[in-house]
């Protein structure tokens, strides 16, 4: 109980700090460990964008370069390692293949998960988001990468909900669930915020004690967002941590003194309010529609 206890506690602290200002600074900060030096298999994968830049129609340019250019996802990388030298062997080609991938996935920006197949589409859609929602286009581009400070607070955020998989902690459970989901979306990391989705949908379909999913959930989604928010507000970084883990715990505290039920159906309204506007002008009928299904 203790470990499952301090771990449940390391993956909520580890989100919730790669979702502040100060997680990005950290990224860039140790963005450059692994040797960098370009080998062949990384001038193939880049080719694209290097012939691009002398290219004044088709440079895409800066960072965002890889969601466009048909070369940086897993998939795509692998496809390039292989056409370098035909000859290499299959020992050789997964070698490099990982190198490079690494290489990559050590920067803040990552790899895209998949390419956007078009650019003027996708920046349409993506001013239209920052107009009427306030989402920005760097961050339509982050939540569809992955890095390795990402990977690794997915994989403590997984491990961590395994072990606290039992029925008698769904309190804690849905607690756990719902701060892993708010520090992903903030955070832009589709892994976790994925895992943590699917947890805490399957925590609520299983649960019979709904009252216990509400506080759970509530309690996570409201100390995660204040940490998140409060955070935010100072210039240094790490008093803006301190003050934002004492905001979070009080938060929590308080809320165990009052009563949840209104504020969760609150958000369960505003969830499904926001899911129909969304599907009326992007036309993702069917995503709302799976997100309404769950509240």
């Amino acid at each position: 109980m203790f470990f499952v206890k301090k771990l449940r506690q390391a993956a909520i602290a580890f989100a919730g700090i790669f979702s502040t200002s100060f997680g990005k600074t950290l990224e860039r900060k140790f963005g450059h460990i692994i040797d960098e030096t370009a080998t062949p298999y990384d001038a193939k994968i880049d080719k694209f964008y290097n012939d691009s830049i002398r290219d004044a129609e088709t440079n895409y340019g800066s960072y965002d370069h890889r969601h466009f250019d048909f070369s940086h996802t897993p998939i795509k990388m692998w496809e390039k390692v292989k056409e370098t030298f035909p000859n290499d062997s299959r020992i050789e080609e997964l070698n490099n293949y990982f190198s490079s991938l690494i290489k990559d996935m050590q920067t803040p920006m990552g790899i895209p998960l998949f390419n956007i197949n078009n650019k003027e589409t996708f920046d349409q859609f993506a001013s239209y988001m920052n107009k009427h929602f306030a989402i920005k286009k760097s961050w339509l581009l982050d939540v569809q990468s992955v890095n390795l400070s990402e990977v690794f607070g997915a994989t403590i955020g997984v491990v961590a909900l395994l072990f606290g998989w039992k029925k008698s902690e769904k309190e804690e459970f849905a607690d756990l669930a719902s701060s892993l989901v708010v520090a992903g979306v903030f955070g832009a990391n589709p892994i976790l915020l994925v895992i943590s989705l699917v947890s805490l949908a399957k925590s609520y379909t299983k649960d019979k004690n709904k009252n216990k999913f509400k506080k759970g959930t509530i309690r996570g989604v409201l100390g995660m967002g204040s940490f998140i928010m409060t955070a935010s507000l100072f210039s240094s970084p790490i008093i803006g941590i301190i003050i934002g883990l004492i905001v979070a715990i009080s938060v929590k505290k308080s809320l165990k003194k009052i009563d949840l039920s209104e504020i969760y159906e609150w958000f369960k309204d505003n969830i499904k309010k926001y899911g129909s506007i969304i599907s009326e002008s992007t036309g993702i009928e069917y995503l709302t529609k799976k997100i309404k299904n769950l509240v």
